[in-house]
């Protein structure tokens, strides 16, 4: 399906890119190069050889305000020394610069190592990868949004909604699990709930060796902090029943030593696993594709 930001991201000049690199950021004119643009466009640099992503955005995909707000997030968790993809300022001293026709400009340090995906299935890593999680929620419960910004941090029940109409026009399967998880969903107690990743997967996640650094912050939302959890371990789906639980079993032990929840909600695991997929199943449908990489995963409740 073709949005308004598929039209606006095409037409982005590339040819700006050294520019905006020197001008802005005293990177290497000769440096970038474009590592994707699905999402947002994004190039990564050079300066004095350390590494820097460039991420180029525009309204159509998300409007300023909730491009500042998300910075201010990412900017105290930083700040916080939670181990995420630290932002820097621009010459101008401006986190987020905006650029000719509404694009917008932010970039951030490059976390070293590797993405999380190429080290799972090792329970030291999981306990480590737990705890970094663990470290970020805990900063957030003491994070307050900005009050003045136009934009707010929208909830897991507003995105829940939003599915709706799209859930209706599924299979009779699909509809019965939409009713299922939100009669679920209802019913959960409002503890342990507050300003969350929002797409925690392993691809989100960078590992150096010793620490897992969170990255690409395009969806904090309010939700339960196990959503979280469950969203790292979602990849896990194939593996027999007993290793998904020792890797749980890790990444809840690193969790727990940074961060109190009540251990309840481990029970919950298997819910959280399919509410996700089924969001994630009703976005793909909505961007005009099948929903059938997730399908499974929707349609099935496995044990943790």
């Amino acid at each position: 399906m073709i949005t308004d930001w598929h039209r606006v991201r095409d037409s982005f000049n590339h040819q700006t890119v050294p520019t905006i690199v020197h001008d802005l950021y005293r990177g290497d004119p000769a440096s970038p190069r474009l590592i994707s643009q699905d999402y947002n466009i994004v190039y990564r640099f050079e300066t004095d050889g350390r590494g820097y992503y460039l991420r180029i955005c525009h309204p159509a995909l998300h409007p300023l305000p909730e491009a500042l707000q998300v910075m201010g997030f990412l900017r105290f968790l930083a700040d916080e020394g939670v181990p995420v993809g630290a932002p820097i300022p621009s010459v101008n001293g401006e986190f987020i610069e905006v650029l000719p026709r509404g694009y917008f400009a932010s970039v951030q340090i490059e976390a070293p190592g590797q993405e999380m995906t190429r080290h799972v299935l090792d329970c030291s890593v999981y306990e480590a990868w737990g705890e970094s999680l663990g470290r970020l929620h805990a900063a957030s419960r003491h994070y307050q949004p900005d009050p003045a910004s136009d934009y707010e941090f929208p909830s897991v029940q507003r995105f829940w909604r939003n599915i709706e109409r799209t859930i209706r026009a599924a299979s009779p399967e699909i509809q019965r699990v939409y009713a299922e998880l939100t009669d679920w969903m209802q019913g959960l107690p409002l503890r342990d709930y507050g300003l969350i990743h929002g797409d925690y997967r392993p691809g989100n996640v960078i590992w150096d060796g010793a620490t897992a650094r969170t990255i690409d912050f395009d969806e904090p939302n309010f939700h339960w902090y196990i959503a979280d959890v469950s969203r790292a371990l979602l990849e896990l789906f194939d593996q027999p029943l007993r290793e998904r639980r020792r890797y749980r079993e890790a990444f809840i032990r690193g969790y727990l030593s940074q961060h109190q929840i009540d251990e309840w909600w481990v029970t919950q695991l298997p819910y959280f696993a399919q509410h996700r997929s089924m969001l994630m199943f009703a976005w793909d449908l909505q961007e005009g594709n099948s929903g059938s990489g997730v399908l499974k995963w929707v349609l099935n409740r496995v044990g943790w």
